[in-house]
């Protein structure tokens, strides 16, 4: 389809009019599209139903219709936004990958009980509780209607339970509400893909490998059957990295980016109280790079966009817990912090893990055997890299393998990666004093083009990525820290 003369979108950057007419541009702008449709539908629906507690309206089966029907707004605003040349054949098939990617996750999820202790003593509670009428905004619950489990339901983060109980009212099947796991794995992944195909000099199939491992990683894979909730936070990590990443390799400002950000950051935030910590690391480190870069027109429209993305996921989304706990307790992320707070960690470690700092547990957690031991009894191993014995995986076969909990062989990709960053700083060391090729005297536009201000970014990145880990009492659980 030819557009004519002046007709072009307002949308510009890498996908601008040439980028159209090949394959891989609009397979990467297709896949873009579809992930973000994904998180779209969470996006509304927790928007639609934390406006109605507000105006003391329950979880009912109109949430789900003005869902649907927002989704299909969205269709058609992305079907007039980006000028593929087969408009029609594209928007088509994706309509038929949300439908069939929803319905696969909806069938697998039904498919399998949760018997896990967290999902079936108070996640499934909360989701009983909220189609009930329960309405959070208002009400606190008390122990025998919450059958003791109203300090979890009253304090803790409730998006994934608004959108799950939405799910819940309709089809009236518990376990089905599960199904968000694998749907954001899918959202996770094709977004992930859809910026690694822009990269130069990336074969098509090794970007999708590296998608594939970014979303289909360990936590999300073993908690995917499940109501725990790492799982989902760690796709929607996934999502906010890259889309930094989408914003950062763009030279002109593109607005459904900055919309994705804003989606992804509201709803990260009321997945878990600990996602407000680790998100605001991300996107602190982040505005530091643009601030270094010398990106100061996208350090604003990032800071701004964040700060209405907060707002918007504290105060509106996250009225409850964040406000109603800062009202009852002083305190938004009680019971994780405060005096009275929960130690959620002496239960889950064994004898070795007792009184240890962070860095401790984290390097344990990296290359210990894989277990599940825990009590004063019992004591976690460490092992020789990339051994892999049939006993270490009877550990996933639980939601929350608590040693070693990344994998059997991630120890020895970390070694790896190591090296391999090692042996790239070395080699950028000797260009000290050598003169960009092609570019005797960079300017700041061209700052990140430097292979010198790259490796150095990478190890901020890294640098950022460990802190968000170590500021976890916990980080010995990969549940806990699954961003690592």
């Amino acid at each position: 389809m030819n557009l004519p003369k002046g007709s072009e979108p307002s949308i510009r950057g890498s996908w601008a009019e040439g980028n159209f007419r090949n394959r891989t541009g609009t397979a990467s702008l297709a896949l873009l599209i579809f992930g973000s449709g994904i998180l779209f539908f969470l996006f509304i629906t927790l928007l639609f139903v934390s406006i109605g507690f507000f105006f003391e309206l329950s979880i009912t089966l109109h949430h789900f219709y003005f869902s649907v029907l927002s989704f299909l707004g969205f269709i058609i605003v992305t079907y007039f936004l980006f000028p593929f040349r087969h408009r029609v054949m594209v928007f088509l098939l994706l309509s038929g990958l949300w439908v069939g990617s929803f319905y696969l996750s909806f069938e697998v999820s039904s498919s399998f009980f949760d018997l896990s202790y967290d999902g079936q003593a108070y996640h499934q509670e909360a989701l009983i509780q909220l189609i009930r009428g329960w309405n959070p905004v208002y009400q606190q619950l008390n122990g025998p209607e919450a059958n003791n489990m109203h300090r979890w339901l009253n304090h803790y983060s409730k998006g994934v339970w608004f959108y799950e109980s939405v799910i819940f009212q309709v089809t009236q099947n518990i376990e089905a509400a599960k199904l968000f796991h694998l749907w954001l794995m899918m959202a996770a992944f094709s977004i992930t893909l859809s910026f690694l195909l822009q990269l130069k000099g990336l074969s098509v199939w090794l970007a999708f490998l590296i998608s594939l491992l970014a979303a289909f990683n360990p936590v999300s894979i073993y908690q995917s059957l499940s109501f725990y909730l790492d799982g989902q936070l760690m796709s929607l990590v996934v999502i906010l990295v890259v889309c930094l990443g989408l914003i950062y390799k763009i030279k002109e400002s593109n607005r459904f980016h900055y919309f994705l950000l804003f989606m992804t950051i509201a709803v990260l935030l009321n997945v878990k109280l600990t996602a407000g910590v680790y998100a605001s690391i991300l996107i602190a480190g982040y505005l530091a790079i643009l601030w270094f870069t010398k990106k100061i027109e996208v350090l604003r429209e990032v800071f701004t966009v964040s700060i209405g993305a907060f707002l918007l996921g504290f105060i509106i989304f996250g009225f409850s817990p964040y406000v109603t706990n800062t009202l009852s307790q002083g305190n938004p992320l009680y019971p994780a912090l405060g005096t009275d707070r929960s130690d959620y960690t002496a239960p889950q470690f064994p004898a070795n893990f007792t009184g240890r700092n962070p860095a401790f547990l984290l390097f344990y957690s990296i290359f210990s055997k894989s277990d599940n031991v825990r009590g004063p009894e019992k004591t976690a191993v460490l092992k020789v890299p990339f051994t892999v014995s049939a006993e270490e995986l009877k550990a996933f076969t639980d939601t929350n393998a608590k040693q070693g909990g990344f994998g059997p062989l991630f120890g020895g990709a970390v070694l790896l990666a190591f090296i391999v960053f090692t042996t790239v700083l070395i080699d950028l060391c000797r260009l000290r004093g050598k003169a960009i090729r092609g570019n005797d005297l960079p300017d700041s536009e061209s700052s990140e083009a430097n292979p010198k201000t790259n490796i150095g970014i990478g190890l901020f990145c890294s640098a950022l990525v460990l802190l968000s880990c170590l500021v976890n009492p916990a980080s010995s659980l990969a549940l806990f820290i699954p961003h690592m």
